[in-house]
């Protein structure tokens, strides 16, 4: 559970330094040079320690080039170009999605069903956002930005419905034998590649880069932080504990987000957070609970 915690530590983190790179470098490229200097990064470690392990089967490539294109490619090339049109408030609600998102595919794919404690846990933690929602706009503009959908709207949605599903992708891949730092680095390079074709077509290569120094340094720290240990600690924390409660945690993120923000930027925390982290850290505990009592999910012995 501990490391579920860490899980979401890191990745508020990088909201920070994704929004530093950003602001120096075309999204596109961004996303190229990120998931390609990961991707060989990743690969290059296999090579040296695990080159017996770089196999994979040509029955398998499909399956490797579709979790690129979900993992990679579709979930963060939406996710940039929608980021610039949806409001902080509605981006909230729709990544908050997610567990849902993650329960409907388990059902479907995984033929798993919720439990009575699971959707209790889940409904609490629900309701546990609504505090930090009303924390960032009024009652009367929360109704109405969720009455409205717009086109980034739905491609953000989209953007989210394939990133739960390529987790299942993933999965998949570890079960027929591929380690998650394969699998990782696989993906990275060809949803890289892919994103810098991207790139090239609709951005160009003229000046991807506005100031080289500070965006290689930000670059630097997100691919570690990101592509190198929250994504593998994903991977290793799917050999524990079901996509759908990792999914849940997720709702942990924007709590470490505002603590970042406080500490690092002197920003304000509100008894908003406070009630909210309260209330979805009861959520995750009930449905955590019963996890391990249907399911008898061994904890990682560092947990």
């Amino acid at each position: 559970m501990v490391l579920v915690v860490v899980l979401y530590a890191v990745l508020a983190s990088t909201f920070i330094f994704a929004k530093k790179a950003v602001s120096l470098a075309n999204p596109c490229f961004l996303v190229g040079i990120r998931m390609i200097t990961a991707g060989l990064f990743l690969l290059g470690y296999y090579w040296l320690f695990y080159r017996n392990q770089l196999i994979i089967k040509r029955s398998d490539w499909w399956l490797f080039f579709k979790t690129s294109l979900f993992h990679i490619y579709i979930m963060f090339i939406f996710d940039l170009w929608s980021l610039q049109y949806v409001t902080a408030l509605k981006s909230t609600l729709i990544f908050s999605s997610t567990p849902f998102i993650a329960a409907v595919l388990s059902y479907f794919l995984l033929k798993e069903r919720l439990s009575g404690k699971k959707v209790v846990g889940i409904i609490i933690g629900v309701g546990g956002l609504i505090p930090v929602v009303l924390a960032q706009t009024s009652e009367a503009e929360a109704l109405m930005e969720f009455a409205h959908i717009s086109l980034p709207e739905v491609v953000l949605f989209m953007a989210v419905v394939s990133g739960a599903y390529a987790w299942f992708l993933v999965k998949r891949l570890m079960n027929r034998g591929y380690g998650f730092g394969l699998i990782n680095g696989v993906t990275m390079l060809i949803g890289g590649i892919l994103s810098m074709i991207t790139a090239g077509i609709f951005e160009g290569f003229a000046h991807p880069v506005k100031e080289v120094v500070p965006f290689v340094g930000w670059l630097l720290l997100l691919i570690l932080s990101a592509n190198i240990i929250f994504y593998n600690l994903y991977g290793f924390l799917l050999q524990y504990y079901s996509i759908t409660f990792i999914t849940f945690a997720g709702w942990l993120c924007p709590f470490f987000a505002t603590f970042y923000e406080w500490f690092f930027m002197g920003g304000t925390i509100t008894w908003h957070y406070y009630v909210s982290l309260v209330l979805v850290t009861i959520g995750l505990s009930v449905f955590y609970k019963d996890e391990l009592k249907k399911k008898n999910i061994t904890q990682p012995s560092s947990s």
